[in-house]
């Protein structure tokens, strides 16, 4: 089989978790949807309902608190209301991304894309740049391997099985994303996230890097 793989590299980000109900979370990685946006803002073109799997993997520095200006309209008092709100960032981040799909054209054109990208990349909610690196399309297959991951990643739900003694943390993460009707409709998919130095043991499937894939 064949996947395209690239890094990805950004001195900050937040990936806000949709349902938090105090303040802002973020998810340790970006999502699904947020490398989708990303590789068709590279194109400059919209999605058109093509189908692919991603795998998402990475790991940073540390995580920091900001603080912003916050402005909500309180409907009760009918009024703006300004405060601070407390953002997590994620400091240092770098990932490495893979993307499979039949469809040997659109990987072509994926590759493409990233590397000439039509306008400046960004994560995050577009506040901080993020540098794309080493982009190529490789080949892959399924091999038996046990050991330790070196970057933390999100895993199906369906290849949980192959951490035997880690539970995960469990997380519905959005993947493709379209507006209907003026409204933000999304795909969501279950994953856990497994910290780097986690143990594995099981049927993987390995770039020709030997770099795990998870899809």
């Amino acid at each position: 089989m064949e996947v395209l793989k690239f890094e990805l590299f950004s001195p900050c980000a937040t990936f806000r978790v949709p349902f938090s109900i105090k303040g802002i979370e973020t998810y340790p990685l970006p999502p699904y949807s947020t490398i989708i946006g990303l590789i068709y803002t590279s194109l400059g073109r919209k999605w058109k309902g093509e189908k692919f799997s991603v795998s998402v993997q990475g790991n940073f520095k540390a995580i920091f608190r900001d603080y912003i200006r916050f402005r909500k309209y309180n409907t009760k008092d009918k009024e703006l209301e300004t405060l601070p709100l407390q953002v997590p960032r994620l400091y240092k981040l770098h990932c490495i991304v893979h993307i499979h799909s039949e469809n040997k054209e659109l990987l072509k054109e994926f590759e493409e894309g990233l590397k000439r990208p039509k306008v400046y990349p960004f994560l995050g909610g577009g506040e901080y740049p993020v540098f794309i690196k080493s982009v190529k399309i490789l080949e892959a297959s399924v091999q038996r391997k046990e050991g330790e991951i070196e970057y933390s990643a999100f895993v199906p739900k369906s290849k949980k099985g192959i951490f035997p003694e880690i539970t995960g943390i469990h997380f519905r993460i959005p993947y493709f994303c379209e507006r209907k009707n003026g409204e933000r409709e999304c795909e969501w998919t279950d994953v856990y996230y497994f910290q780097r130095g986690t143990v594995y043991e099981g049927e993987v499937i390995l770039d020709e890097e030997g770099t795990p894939i998870w899809i």
